[in-house]
């Protein structure tokens, strides 16, 4: 696994660092529809190492969702940004995020067996699911005090349709406002109600950068050709319809594009998406929900699928310069809200499968060309990009990438 090559702390920039910051500062908004990112964006571990500590670390990620924390005690680990942190539901009911870091040496805690305290491993340090410090053995008449006054650090948390976003930032902007163009799209399925399946991570690192992996995502250009047989169902281009963008505007983390379907009511199967959906339709939803599957990036740590019978999401966890962890249905198991009625169907098993046969056979077809794309960033002949119609969406991350970049670099100096 490629391992960051500077300090988290670090603010001094490599070379390489310096180099890449100033071309991107060279690209305004325009040319981030025009042209490519530099390939060392992609490549280099030292701006990877920069991307961690100062991008990924400013900016809302989803961790999860509050189904895994569901009663008082639960807890589920995750890393933001590198950072190693805990998810809990505390004494008092609600769901917090705290730094697994011990205040005593710095060990990591790890989650407990469900009704257990979190205990560092060194030295059996102990804190409630709030974080504050219940015990420390052998620390004689300094427990009373120390009990008062330490406690895991507690982190930015907002809850989002029931997902959980944390952030590092204690000044970041909320997230809502970020996300607000895809509120329309929750209402249908709000109606009826939704529970979580969520999503196995990977074991293995995917061997691309974390930008090739979400690129793959919202491209609206290849399934046409990378994904003949699995995606004709929902083309980006179809007589008198085809792909719909939504508009990029500053401060948004939320990349949208739409695609129709040939029927309505159709989604996920064995064969990829077609027809017969393997989760049934959600009556609640309008027409155009049941016609169309709405396609959502939220940068740098998820994607989100709107279908007639499912909201499908992938959490990723960029982990190396090109060493990325991802879970769903196209890579593991899992990602789905579905309403109660699918979930208590008899049959229940024997969909999720055929979901998951549907998406590891898409799976199996993009996994070549993002390996070509990442191999490509390191060649001396890459172009600087010809971006098309069926490519907006790309260029609203480039865009997204240049504001953060430039964000991240001011405000380090």
């Amino acid at each position: 696994m490629d391992q960051p090559i500077v300090s988290p702390r670090t603010k001094t920039r490599s070379p390489v660092v310096q180099q890449l910051l100033a071309e991107v500062a060279r690209m305004d908004f325009a040319d981030g529809y025009t042209r490519m990112m530099p390939a060392g964006c992609y490549t280099e571990p030292e701006f990877f190492a920069f991307e961690q500590a100062e991008v990924f670390s400013r900016t809302w990620i989803c961790v999860g969702r509050v189904e895994q924390v569901a009663e008082r005690g639960d807890c589920f680990a995750w890393e933001v940004a590198g950072e190693p942190i805990l998810i809990t539901r505390g004494e008092d009911g609600e769901v917090h995020a705290l730094s697994a870091i011990c205040r005593h040496r710095g060990e990591i805690i790890p989650c407990p067996e469900k009704g257990r305290a979190l205990r560092c491993p060194l030295h059996f340090w102990t804190y409630d699911m709030q974080g504050r410090l219940s015990g420390a053995p052998r620390m004689g008449d300094a427990v009373a005090k120390l009990r008062q006054t330490v406690r895991l650090t507690a982190l930015r948390i907002e809850l989002w349709h029931g997902f959980i976003f944390v952030n590092l930032d204690p000044e970041a902007a909320p997230l809502g406002p970020s996300l607000a163009k895809l509120e329309p799209l929750w209402a249908g399925y709000e109606a009826t109600g939704v529970i979580a399946v969520p999503p196995a991570m990977s074991d293995t690192p995917l061997p691309w950068n974390w930008k090739v992996q979400v690129e793959n995502f919202t491209d609206a250009y290849h399934p046409e050709f990378v994904h003949h047989g699995t995606h004709d169902f929902a083309p980006s281009i179809m007589t008198g319809d085809g792909v719909r963008f939504t508009d990029m505007t500053p401060g948004d983390n939320a990349i949208v594009r739409s695609v129709p379907m040939k029927t309505p009511d159709g989604g996920m199967m064995n064969d990829g998406w077609g027809p017969d959906a393997a989760f049934p339709a959600i009556p609640t939803l309008t027409p155009e929900q049941r016609s169309r599957v709405t396609f959502a990036m939220l940068p740098p740590g998820m994607t989100m699928m709107f279908a007639p019978g499912t909201i499908a999401y992938t959490l990723i966890r960029p982990a190396g310069v090109t060493a990325t962890y991802a879970g769903s249905d196209r890579v593991t198991y899992g990602g789905w809200l579905l309403p109660k009625s699918t979930i208590d169907l008899p049959d229940f098993r024997d969909r999720c499968a055929a979901v998951r046969e549907g998406g590891g056979k898409i799976w199996a077809q993009d996994v070549p060309v993002n390996l070509g794309m990442q191999a490509a960033k390191n060649s001396r002949y890459l172009p600087e990009g010809i971006y098309g119609s069926l490519e907006t969406t790309l260029q609203q991350f480039n865009v997204w990438l240049i504001e953060a970049y430039q964000r991240a670099d001011k405000a380090t100096r």
